[in-house]
């Protein structure tokens, strides 16, 4: 990986793979950091009643972050699991 900076917090290169398309990406400016399960659509659904720290909780879940194409995130949005799932089955 590469870095903007020489503090090293703020990542410019390296390689990943879409979870969404099943596509590598060598630049982070390719990619939007998603919320699987979108903080709108969970609070929603229940999630206006959690408390402060749950819903921090919530949303600095790794469990539900993951680095995707930029353009598939957009065309998605806020939409929850119920509307919206990735185009890509792998083989």
């Amino acid at each position: 990986m590469t870095f903007t900076n020489a503090k090293g917090c703020a990542v410019q290169s390296g390689l990943w793979l879409d979870p969404y398309t099943g596509n590598f990406y060598a630049l982070a400016s390719d990619l939007d950091v998603d919320h699987i399960v979108p903080l709108s659509w969970a609070h929603e659904h229940g999630g206006a009643s959690w408390t402060v720290e749950l819903k921090r909780q919530f949303a600095e879940d790794p469990e539900n972050l993951w680095l995707v194409d930029d353009g598939r995130n957009q065309s998605k949005g806020d939409k929850g699991p119920d509307e919206w799932m990735p185009p890509y089955e792998p083989v």
